[in-house]
């Protein structure tokens, strides 16, 4: 946890630079600040630590007390101390001050740090709490410069789950996950808390490996304690506003103006105690943020204390409102959208997250209501609608399929109703013939719908088996109908999609006379042909658009698959983090119902390709939480499991990945999901160049006629032929297309296929090539790579670079003398170099940092 934000942290120090860290109550603060502390010790640093404390801000010299400064220079006062503190900073070496809660440490330290490091210019790095600037009158801020400024985020779906995992030793399930995230708001100090005191409660249970919850809820009487932290120093009105909040849900702030002074609530976002938010209508609302406080507040023994409060707020606020959501278009650029996307990913997404279920539980029970009072199919199916996003309530959704009057219906309705009964067919178990069944029986009773009927049922073939041999016949048949509904054309869309036919997708669409039975599936169709079609930019722009528009709606079908594009879309070009924020926040919302689980399943596995790897070291990631029990391919990128487990295992030798990965496309092929195959070629042929693979993706891409990948199958032939001329010359004429990131992770895949390979001189020419490139195209986000039984060279320190330039030409006692160290300092540094660049002699050595600076 933190590495990103510790390293940069490092790398300023390492040039002098101040640093303040900031962030919130439980961010995470103390533990970078330590994390700091011990990785400058480990280059020999010498660091000044320092602590705050709350308690002891009004005792004098209380932060430098444990620095072991003599008695005389303390009878001196804070000029004494500063004066002999100087003297030790000024010595040789690199000294580092770290002060951890700065805003916390009293006067006379303070003024110490500050006299001492305006002597020296010795790098500060100090930790502070995340006080707007409205509310620091009081809070000393000091004055660096230069000075960076790293800020601790709220921590991501998969960075919870990763501090889960490490916290309990095993991994929790998604749910679990979700709703640890959103009522910590992804707070580190209270994800650990929650987790451990579930536990303690028997709250949290492991089973089949996973931490899975025992019921609804994970609030215990453990947690008082770390709650109770968050509003501390709040003045009666803040506390009396917060617990109004809590009782009161997540509220428009026009509803909030009867029972709130707008100061206070302006002091209680300054705290961070609250989130702001804008809901479907437009209308700003205000929630408690962490949410976990609301829990505390609800407690019986906090509400049986405060009925006058209840009271009063029962009498002054109207019930939860219930409009009808607005629905809105969004239009920016794409640059903006990505940019929007990191802007969130600061925000953290848990607030929003709860927002979103709590709103889409009022609609549902609203359409639940309604249908209960008139149980006819008109209402079920309104109500059913939520279920094609929504996590799906198995009691209800059985109560309203069996007691829901279809005599008489609408023909489009109960379409509607059979289509969604046959996919809880496959969801509850009951299988794919069901299913089918259910369809073909509608089909009969209902000849008008016959086109409609064959058409699902051909899909759900398609998706949960296979692509039919007579796929041409069967799209020729589904032309005949004329209803509005828009079933044919996205079925039509799909299959086509399915053969990597997507501009036949896009011709189907376009020809549809009406979407009105599935007007959520149509732009996830849309976005996908955009995407297989080579419009990356443009899949990319259509399906953020489309995102934000069903967070808007309320619309959570539309909003995990327009994800699901975009995130294909954003890995492509390398912008993972975003990517990863994006994937995050429909993480956030649990497991979603019927079609678009299989998307949120993949996604997951998407997420999980980034854990890291190395040698002999298993790693769990976010794919671990992808259901287990489906088949190794499927008709999407990631929906089979089998890239991931391909990805997911330990190689000894590039042969067993080669063979692995061919037998997996034959298997994609075999199954007629050309796309997948695609797709999975084009991934297996970047993370490890081999020529079987190659060959097979030149074939699909020249069956369907595509010429968009040629440059990428040419640098690829090169590296694997070994032609290492013609590889450079590719690459100095190499025009930027959507293939720069592809690009750029094949040269790292062709390097560690020679390290596998054990070929070191042919590694080390296309490590260079590879900087070249990287040089003339530096590229976002983090390449992907196999754990291998090979070590990957890592950089080396400074002072190990040193010494390996002189190793080249000098022997161990030779540099010892120049560089005033022992020689036994000397082996150590070298054995370590020698280990991290993958080298296995001096003349290497010498000869891999040569190329690394050229």
């Amino acid at each position: 946890m933190f590495k990103e934000e510790t390293r940069r942290a490092l790398e300023y120090a390492a040039r002098g630079i101040s640093v303040r860290i900031v962030g919130g109550v439980g961010s995470g603060r103390s533990t970078v600040a330590q994390t700091i502390i011990t990785e400058l010790e480990k280059t020999g640093a010498e660091v000044y630590p320092l602590f705050g404390a709350r308690l002891l801000q009004k005792s004098p010299l209380a932060g430098v007390g444990h620095l072991g400064l003599d008695m005389r220079a303390r009878l001196n006062g804070p000029l004494g101390i500063a004066d002999v503190l100087s003297e030790r900073l000024a010595q040789r070496g690199t000294k580092v001050i770290v002060v951890d809660d700065i805003d916390l440490l009293d006067n006379e330290s303070l003024a110490i740090v500050d006299i001492v490091q305006k002597r020296t210019q010795r790098p500060l790095v100090m930790t502070m709490g995340d006080s707007s600037l409205y509310s620091r009158s009081d809070v000393f801020t000091p004055d660096r410069w230069p000075e960076a400024q790293i800020r601790l985020n709220p921590l991501r779906y998969d960075q919870v789950d990763k501090l889960v995992t490490d916290t309990l030793a095993a991994p929790p399930d998604v749910d679990s996950t979700a709703h640890i995230l959103m009522k910590s708001a992804g707070n580190p100090r209270l994800v650990v808390r929650l987790v451990q005191s579930a536990v303690l409660s028997r709250l949290l249970v492991l089973s089949d490996g996973k931490w899975r919850m025992a019921g609804h809820t994970l609030w215990n009487e453990h947690l008082n304690s770390t709650v109770e932290s968050f509003p501390y120093g709040l003045g009666p009105d803040e506390l009396t506003a917060l617990h109004t909040l809590s009782l009161l849900g997540t509220r428009p702030m026009e509803c909030l103006r009867q029972t709130m002074d707008p100061d206070v609530l302006d002091s209680l976002e300054r705290r961070g105690l609250i989130a702001v938010m804008e809901d479907a209508n437009k209308d700003v609302c205000v929630a408690v943020s962490p949410p976990v406080i609301v829990d505390y507040f609800l407690d019986h023994h906090v509400l049986s204390s405060r009925r006058v409060l209840v009271d009063r707020i029962a009498r002054v606020v109207d019930s939860p409102l219930q409009r009808a959501p607005a629905s809105g278009q969004l239009a920016p650029q794409l640059a903006g959208m990505v940019d929007e996307l990191t802007r969130e990913a600061g925000t953290g997404g848990a607030a929003a997250a709860q927002h979103f279920q709590d709103q889409l539980q009022v609609l549902e029970e609203a359409h639940y209501a309604v249908w209960k009072a008139e149980k006819t199919l008109s209402n079920a199916a309104e109500f059913l609608k939520f279920y094609w996003g929504g996590p799906i309530d198995p009691e209800r959704i059985e109560e309203v399929f069996n007691n829901t009057e279809t005599v008489g219906s609408d023909p489009a309705e109960c379409f509607f109703f059979t289509m969604t009964r046959a996919l809880w067919a496959i969801a509850s178990g009951a299988g794919l013939s069901a299913a089918t069944g259910m369809i073909c029986e509608f089909g009969r009773t209902h000849p008008d719908w016959q086109a409609e009927a064959e058409g699902f049922a051909a899909f759900l073939n398609a998706s949960y088996d296979r692509m039919p041999p007579n796929l041409d016949e069967i799209l020729s048949g589904l032309t005949s109908s004329q209803h509005t509904s828009g079933v044919l054309p996205v079925i039509r869309g799909m299959l086509e999609l399915y053969r990597f036919d997507a501009q036949a997708a896009l011709v189907a669409l376009d020809s549809a006379e009406g979407f009105d039975l599935v007007a959520n599936v149509e732009p996830f169709v849309r976005g996908l042909a955009l995407l297989v079609a080579g419009r990356s930019d443009e899949a990319l722009n259509f399906s953020l658009v489309q995102r934000a528009t069903a967070q808007q709606s309320l619309n959570q079908f539309g909003f995990v698959a327009s994800s699901y594009v975009a995130a294909l879309a954003l890995m492509r070009r390398g912008f993972s983090v975003e990517a990863h924020y994006m994937m995050s926040s429909v993480f956030a919302l649990g497991r979603p119902g019927f079609l678009v689980n299989s998307l949120h399943d993949a996604m997951l596995r998407i997420a999980g390709l980034q854990a890291p790897t190395g040698a002999g070291r298993k790693v769990v990631s976010l794919g671990a939480q992808a259901r287990k029990d489906v088949a190794d391919v499927g008709p999407l990128p990631g929906i089979g499991k089998g890239v991931y487990e391909l990805f997911s295992q330990q190689y000894d030798d590039a042969a067993t990945f080669d063979e692995k990965a061919v037998t997996l496309l034959e298997h994609q092929l075999d199954h007629g999901y050309i796309t997948e195959a695609v797709y999975s070629a084009l991934f297996m042929l970047c993370l490890l160049p081999g020529q079987r693979v190659l060959d097979k993706l030149q074939s699909l891409l020249s069956g369907a006629g595509v010429t968009s990948h040629d440059q990428l199958l040419a640098i690829a032939a090169a590296a694997i032929d070994g032609d290492y001329q013609l590889l450079g010359i590719l690459l100095d004429q190499y025009e930027p297309d959507s293939d720069l990131f592809s690009v750029g992770m094949l040269l790292k895949g062709s390097f560690k296929r020679r390290l596998l390979e054990r070929d070191h001189d042919a590694a080390g020419m296309i490590q260079q090539i590879s900087r070249a490139f990287e040089v003339r195209f530096p590229l976002p986000g983090q390449h992907l790579t196999l754990s291998t039984s090979v070590d990957e060279p890592q950089p080396l320190s400074p002072r190990e670079t040193e010494i390996a330039v002189l190793a080249g030409s000098q022997t161990n006692p030779e540099i010892a003398s120049r560089l005033g160290i022992s020689t036994r300092t000397v082996e150590n540094h070298i054995s370590k170099a020698l280990r991290k660049s993958g080298t296995f002699s001096r003349k290497d050595l010498y000869e891999f940092v040569r190329s690394s600076r050229s």
